[in-house]
């Protein structure tokens, strides 16, 4: 409970907005690890592993594709969720700082996942290198070489 606490040991205003404050600051997630496991309609699903095994392809596929955003909802979903417990909820100060933790850990996933969506450098250059290729191709093709 922090000094300003109310006698039931609830968040006054000014606490509830230094909590907020926390949850939207900029640098929030560095040093912060996302959460182990989550659950998604009953099922567990390890999300530190999932995501290394992920980040260690070069290329997502349709289904992968699918199922991180599934993920990325459920994330998302979930940390609005926990930041309405700050905002309307009583709890009580140490509460929510334990929930502004797990907004940030969620956040990290978040950010951390959203990137596997996005080609590597490496990926992006040999992506490009391709359709330049096929424009040289069609180009050749138009004024007539084969």
């Amino acid at each position: 409970m922090s000094d300003e606490s109310l006698p039931d040991g609830t968040l006054t205003e000014r606490e509830r907005d230094e909590l907020l404050e926390k949850v939207y600051r900029g640098t929030s997630t560095l040093g912060e690890r996302m959460p182990e496991r989550i659950e998604i309609d009953g099922e567990t699903v390890p999300l530190r592993e999932w995501y290394v095994s992920m980040a260690d392809r070069d290329d997502v596929a349709e289904d992968e594709a699918a199922r991180i955003e599934e993920i990325l909802s459920y994330l998302r979903r979930r940390r609005m969720a926990l930041i309405k417990r700050i905002r309307t909820g009583t709890i009580e100060y140490e509460a929510g700082v334990t929930i502004v933790e797990e907004v940030h850990a969620l956040d990290r996933a978040i950010n951390a996942i959203e990137s596997l969506s996005e080609p590597t450098y490496e990926e992006a250059v040999r992506r490009e290198r391709i359709a330049s290729a096929r424009e040289l191709v069609d180009l050749m093709r138009e004024f007539g070489n084969p």
